[in-house]
């Protein structure tokens, strides 16, 4: 049953790696900060916006590798920021290296939820936006809902 929700998990945890990565990059570039707290607000409102998380939230299988990327491809260039293809891959294969390492973290289910939670309170503090922390919000009660009630996480 668990495994039918787990795309909400993948794409919370794979996206807060991808805004940790972004963030760093865009102040170690000097970015402006209205560009840089822009860049971010876009993605998050893209990657936890009501769309995506309603149709991650649906009981269904894994996506494949290719299929995830494609997605993160389509959130990376929503904003006025764009990736070469070469810091696509690179930055895909940090965000898969962060999911894998969480994974193996954490000894009980349980502690998935908590790594979740932590993701985006940390984005919570790096957009200053009312949208973009309606949309933090609205995917928190998500992936508590769908991970809680669904699932049943906190009792395995």
């Amino acid at each position: 049953m668990i495994s039918l929700f787990a795309m909400p998990c993948v794409m919370v945890n794979m996206g807060g790696e991808m805004m940790y990565v972004l963030h760093q990059r865009l102040n170690a570039q000097k970015i402006p900060p209205h560009k840089a707290v822009r860049v971010m607000q876009d993605l998050v409102k893209m990657l936890l916006g009501p769309s995506l998380m309603d149709e991650m939230a649906k009981p269904q299988q894994l996506s494949s590798l290719q299929s995830v990327r494609k997605v993160f491809d389509r959130i990376a260039h929503s904003s006025i920021m764009k990736l070469s293809e070469s810091s696509m891959d690179k930055l895909y294969d940090l965000m898969v290296m962060g999911l894998k390492h969480q994974i193996l973290s954490c000894r009980q289910p349980r502690e998935l939820l908590a790594v979740i939670i932590n993701h985006i309170t940390t984005l919570k503090s790096m957009v200053k936006d009312s949208e973009a922390e309606t949309t933090l919000s609205d995917a928190c009660r998500l992936v508590w809902f769908v991970l809680v009630v669904k699932c049943n996480i906190l009792c395995a």
